[in-house]
């Protein structure tokens, strides 16, 4: 029997590696990888991803929902915010020579997206296309301030 001196430098630096790998995977992962998956129900949490941007005359947010039919996601939109919220409802059979495999997910999202700017939310319009819903709606008249003017302090 030969004795191995214990470096637990190099046990740790192994850990680390492999946690590094492990968080790596996941946030390269596909959409629906990085799902939480409660293990008692089944059922999933989708924090869907969300890009804003503006335009000269719009506001445009598109957030990705990959799998989901238009039809279970709500929209509501304020002046100042959209909300989007919907159903994750997925089922897929597969059948091999001896054995039969179903796979079900489901769950609920919901998502408050502030907006950087106020809107005109009665002329917003939505669309759905590619798994990505896209909302766009015309800025709201910008109330002008008054201009400030610089006052000299006397002594």
């Amino acid at each position: 029997m030969t004795l191995m001196r214990w470096e637990p430098k190099s046990e740790i630096d192994a850990m680390r590696r492999t946690m590094d790998r492990m968080f790596n995977q996941v946030m390269n992962a596909p959409l629906f990888s990085r799902l939480h998956i409660a293990p008692q129900d089944g059922s999933i949490d989708l924090i869907p991803n969300v890009e804003v941007c503006t335009t000269d005359t719009d506001v445009v947010v598109s957030i990705e929902l990959p799998g989901i039919n238009p039809e279970d996601v709500s929209v509501e939109i304020a002046e100042d915010s959209v909300h989007v919220s919907g159903e994750v409802k997925s089922e897929a059979h597969f059948k091999e020579d001896n054995y039969y495999r179903t796979e079900r997910q489901y769950g609920a999202f919901d998502r408050l997206v502030p907006l950087p700017n106020r809107v005109k939310e009665q002329e917003a319009k939505a669309g759905f296309k590619n798994g990505v819903l896209t909302i766009r709606a015309p800025l709201a008249e910008v109330v002008k301030r008054p201009q400030a003017r610089k006052l000299s302090v006397s002594h």
